[in-house]
């Protein structure tokens, strides 16, 4: 993704008011890091959004060009256009809010939970979308898709399903790019997801004694393990188990300072998925340090990431997160697909559906960029708020190669997860 130029970030007319490096603090670990302000989408679109995103990066270009691209992704969310209102269960094209199974039955039992269940006739917002596989255009809530309010300033009310986020979407310079980095972040969030909750071991990848990665990857892993070395922190890496065996890592870093700050990538590409995992934790525990001046947080009240990382932050949450790291087990080989036309097999042997769903606001499309929500019903989605954690879906109870299958929401994992 090579767009980002002035006409893109301008204090006057940019999709990116301003895009700068990161400064840091005498005791966080140092590495190519931006930081970036959005234009105003509640102004430009009438509906709010994160405005601060952030890059990291293996130089200061590659900094820059992520925290371009996770501005011009909320600005498509809060923006996209396409939208349009139909009864549930009148198209035959309808995924229903139910096919994507987030919550337990169980959890509605609870007079508090605030999330509702859409009813056939219900008249809701929707979004065009096309099946990775087969090609056909299904029509998907677009309360899944986007930033959707559910209750519209013109009086429209529908029943809220799910809180929004942003997990399964991307911006490239095309939308194969897009589409590509979306899916294989939907990959990434279902095997941490349920990694975390099924409160799994996974072992540690032996980088060193790896055949596939580069000597170039083998310098800069070495690099960045000196580094933090000389801040007191060290980090080893897990390979979790991944729908379509796509290689995904989650690097577990730990200090005197923090409890634990996490990075997880995945990437048929191996050399990119371990240091994009490595420089996700080198960040969160530059994070972490930000966070412990701040109070303590408890589970209940954990409904942003910045609340995850909060309470995970001190040291003395570190039991909290012993699994991760606790096995013993090392593996240096790691296979799984080496393109994307495998990646894609996989996901179809594996009878996993995959949605496409071209979310491009105009202003982002008209500076080159296009943006993609990938989703899936048979994929377990990340939650953020934890009053409402994505407990429903039939993955995270079966059996599988680290665990048995569990029986239900009481033999999960009950605290919030670590996940940035």
């Amino acid at each position: 993704m090579s767009r980002g130029g002035a006409g893109v970030v301008s204090p006057y007319t940019g999709l990116v008011e301003h895009a700068h490096p990161m400064a840091f603090t005498p005791d966080a670990i140092p590495d190519a890091l931006y930081s970036g302000r959005s234009a105003d989408t509640g102004f430009l679109t009438g509906t709010e959004s994160e405005r601060f995103s952030m890059g990291p990066g293996g130089s200061r270009f590659e900094a820059r060009r992520s925290c371009i691209g996770e501005a011009v992704e909320r600005m498509s969310l809060a923006g996209a256009p396409g939208g349009f209102r139909a009864p549930l269960g009148a198209d035959a094209r309808q995924v229903g809010p139910d096919a994507f199974q987030r919550f337990h039955p169980t959890q509605r039992e609870d007079p508090a939970f605030h999330y509702e269940r859409a009813q056939p006739g219900d008249l809701l917002t929707w979004m065009p979308a096309r099946s990775l596989h087969r090609g056909t255009t299904v029509h998907v809530p677009a309360q899944l898709v986007v930033f959707d309010d559910p209750h519209r300033a013109d009086g429209h009310r529908e029943p809220h399903v799910e809180p929004a986020t942003s997990s399964g979407v991307a911006a490239g310079p095309h939308f194969g790019f897009a589409a590509g980095r979306a899916v294989l972040e939907l990959i990434e969030r279902d095997a941490f997801q349920r990694m975390w909750l099924r409160g799994s071991t996974p072992p540690a990848f032996d980088w060193r004694g790896s055949p596939r990665l580069t000597d170039a990857t083998l310098r800069e892993l070495e690099r960045l393990e000196e580094l933090c070395g000389r801040f007191g922190a060290s980090f080893s890496v897990r390979v979790l188990d991944a729908a379509a065996d796509v290689p995904v890592l989650l690097a577990v870093m730990r200090s005197d300072r923090i409890g634990v700050a996490v990075g997880c990538a995945a990437d048929f590409r191996l050399d990119r998925a371990i240091l994009n995992a490595v420089r996700e934790a080198l960040h969160t525990h530059n994070w972490c340090l930000r966070l412990l001046p701040e109070p303590t947080i408890d589970p209940a009240d954990v409904v942003e990431f910045e609340d995850h990382i909060r309470l995970h932050c001190r040291p003395s949450a570190r039991s909290l997160t012993a699994a991760l790291d606790a096995s013993d087990e090392r593996v240096a080989a790691v296979g799984g697909p080496a393109s994307w036309a495998e990646v894609v097999a996989g996901l179809d042997r594996e009878g996993i559906e995959v949605l496409l769903a071209d979310i491009t606001a105009p202003e982002v499309r008209a500076a080159g960029f296009h943006v993609v929500r990938a989703l899936s019903p048979d994929l377990v989605a990340l939650d953020v708020v934890h009053a409402a954690r994505f407990l429903g879906h039939p993955r995270l109870y079966r059996r599988w190669r680290d665990g048995p299958a569990l029986d239900g929401p009481a033999d999960l994992v009950p605290v919030p997860h670590p996940f940035p």
